[in-house]
């Protein structure tokens, strides 16, 4: 690439400095004695013919680069500005200029560009000193190394050096963010977009001040997308800048002839409103940020989340696959589904896969994962409690079908979220009743950890609580919340500061499950604890018994099968319908007795026999303070 012609007309003035150095040199016959020297710094005379003339075409060469016009204009610098700025940049650009300075101050070392160094080589007159409110230093264009002294050096910004010196790749010296193709891409929300491009027009109309247009919503939910379609609805370029940037990123959008877009998600984001009248900055946040006194009108709106018909949508524009499942029934963000059909070609299974591991971003570690080895097949509850959990599972399933298709969302605009409790004596099921409902949902299942969230601090198991709740609503699982009476107890009259605490973290709990946007599952023992209040927020009560003897049938069966799946005997002479009659157990000690009893076979060499179970049921029984009665095992022996 060829030097610009402005760094020749800079190196020209050089020269002239230069040659009028040597021809004092040589007209004293041999070097400066110190009283020379002095005589120099006092003669106040004006500049050789010679360096006026090279300063005037330094100047013509700076004002025909359009360049130089388009950042003194866009940046509003002086004429000083400039000059100053020309140096530093021609400095940067060939560093060889350093030791020209350093040889004019009769150094013999090289020396960096300061305010005093260039109020000599431009011949400024007395007074001009560039400090911290001048428009390079504002503009994050140059600044200096030391302090603000006249001999202190400065540097200049490599990005600007590049666009001055006509490079097309300058503005990847501070790379942000890819920039979303605005025409390619489909509006998810054209309402609002013509509703923000309305108020934004009307502004700029009116040339009284900038305005800064945030758009509300989380990470990957097409925040960026929506802004820079704004920006071409506005006929301007959209130029996204990284969130660090500050005045950079704003400099670098007027460049540009853009207009700046930011993602603002961390809590330092120096957000840079451009406030110049007609002005438009545009800001992406995952929360509002509080009113600041700038002189820039501030608007705000909401990103509302994507629904099922733009999801599909979304889908179809970036996959010719069928969709899996998950785009229509979980609430995924444009990212999510742009990565599900990035793997699309591999399966449904990959792409849900895919899908499942950025919904679990987040780490809670007040929850514990459950795994879900059960089917239906495994569950064995009475009729009636089976076709309350089926029931459970239709309403997940059918939720954006009943809300959204049928216009049902009106009953309950809060939420559209399921709720269910599942309460009974322990070892009825509950806990794999939850878990064979994620299995047959396709979700993961999630158990909270008492110990992890109660904190006896004042405030803080609201805050552990208000993670979970929100991680399950992100990441798209069901959450179960075992020996829920812990959590949600009933409220008592207030008679200390200690009633009152503990009524506030019910308070919570019933204002959260109102807005509780995924699945939760509370199992209890002990119902009747429970605040009323609670039940009127559930969605299903699912009551699980103890199991009568047609359950138990089914319950000794699957635990005591004559053979193993490879065909080897394991029992002997087992009876099972005698055992489910004279053997009031639950689920939970059925499996832990038929555990125990093979233990017992597999250490004597025996297949499994009555007796083993029988002596395994008398320890289980003694559990919970109960007998076996004698003539069992007198039948036996």
């Amino acid at each position: 690439m060829p030097e610009p012609a402005w760094i020749e007309a800079l190196r020209e003035l050089a020269r002239a400095h230069v040659h009028v150095t040597r021809e004092r040199w040589l007209a004293r016959g041999g070097a400066l004695s110190v009283h020379d020297a002095i005589d120099d710094i006092l003669a106040l005379a004006a500049p050789p013919e010679l360096i006026a003339k090279a300063a005037a075409g330094a100047r013509d060469g700076i004002a025909g680069s359009p360049r130089w016009q388009r950042i003194a204009d866009t940046l509003d610098l002086t004429e000083r500005d400039t000059e100053w700025l020309a140096l530093l940049a021609a400095c940067e650009a060939d560093a060889r200029l350093t030791r020209v300075l350093g040889y004019l101050s009769d150094s013999s070392e090289p020396a960096e560009p300061s305010p005093a160094a260039a109020a000599a080589f431009w011949d400024w007159p007395p007074g001009y000193q560039p400090g911290p409110d001048c428009a390079l230093v504002r503009w994050l264009c140059a600044t200096t190394t030391g302090d603000w002294r006249n001999t202190s050096p400065w540097t200049a910004d490599p990005a600007v050096v590049a666009y001055l010196c006509d490079r097309d790749d300058w503005a990847t010296y501070w790379p942000g963010p890819p920039t979303p193709d605005a025409h390619g891409l489909e509006c998810l929300f054209p309402d609002l977009l013509s509703e923000m491009a309305d108020a934004a027009a009307a502004i700029a109309d009116a040339g009284i001040a900038g305005c800064e247009i945030e758009l509300v919503g989380a990470a990957g939910s097409g925040r960026r997308t929506l802004l820079c379609q704004l920006a071409a609805a506005l006929d301007r370029t959209p130029v996204i800048v990284p969130a660090d940037a500050g005045m950079r990123g704003l400099r670098n959008a007027r460049l540009l002839g853009g207009v700046a877009v930011w993602v603002a998600d961390t809590p330092d984001a120096d957000v840079a409103a451009d406030a110049a009248p007609g002005a438009v900055t545009l800001v992406a946040r995952e929360s509002p940020a509080p009113a600041a006194p700038e002189r820039v009108v501030q608007l705000s709106w909401r990103l509302p989340a994507a629904g099922r018909p733009q999801r599909h949508r979304l889908w179809t524009a970036r996959s010719t696959r069928q969709p899996p499942k998950a785009i229509s029934d979980w609430q995924l963000t444009p990212a999510d589904i742009q990565a599900g059909a990035a793997a699309a070609a591999a399966g449904h299974t990959v792409a849900a896969a895919v899908i499942r591991r950025r919904l679990r971003s987040g780490s809670v570690t007040s929850m514990t994962a459950l795994d879900c080895p059960y089917d239906w097949d495994d569950l064995v509850v009475p009729e009636h409690v089976e076709a309350s959990l089926q029931r459970l599972r239709n309403q997940v399933l059918l939720t954006r079908q009943v809300l959204e298709d049928w216009e049902f969302g009106r009953l309950c605009p809060a939420t559209a979220g399921v709720t269910a409790l599942f309460a009974g004596p322990s070892g009825t099921g509950k806990t794999m009743a939850a878990q064979v409902i994620a299995r047959s949902l396709e979700l993961d299942l999630y158990r909270v950890d008492l110990a992890e969230v109660v904190n006896k601090y004042i405030g803080e198991t609201e805050k552990r609580l208000a993670t979970v709740f929100a991680e399950c609503e992100r990441s798209n699982v069901m959450v179960l919340f075992d020996e829920a009476d812990a959590l949600f107890g009933q409220r008592t009259r207030v008679r200390d500061a200690h009633d009152r605490f503990a009524n506030i973290e019910i308070d919570y709990l019933l204002q959260r499950l109102d807005s509780f946007s995924g699945i939760a599952v509370l199992a209890t023992n002990r119902k009747s604890d429970l605040d009323a209040a609670f039940l009127r927020r559930l969605r299903i009560i699912v009551d699980f018994i103890a199991p009568a003897p047609a359950e138990r049938l089914r319950l000794w069966q699957l635990a005591l099968p004559s053979h193993t799946s490879a065909g080897e005997p394991i029992t002997r002479g087992l009876d099972h319908p005698w055992l489910a009659r004279h053997l009031e157990l639950t689920g939970a000690e059925i499996k832990s007795v038929a555990l125990a009893a093979a233990f017992d076979a597999r250490h004597r060499g025996e297949l499994i026999s009555t007796g083993h179970v029988l002596d395994a049921s008398r320890l289980e029984l003694g559990k919970r303070g109960s007998l076996l009665r004698a003539e069992f095992l007198e039948a036996v022996q």
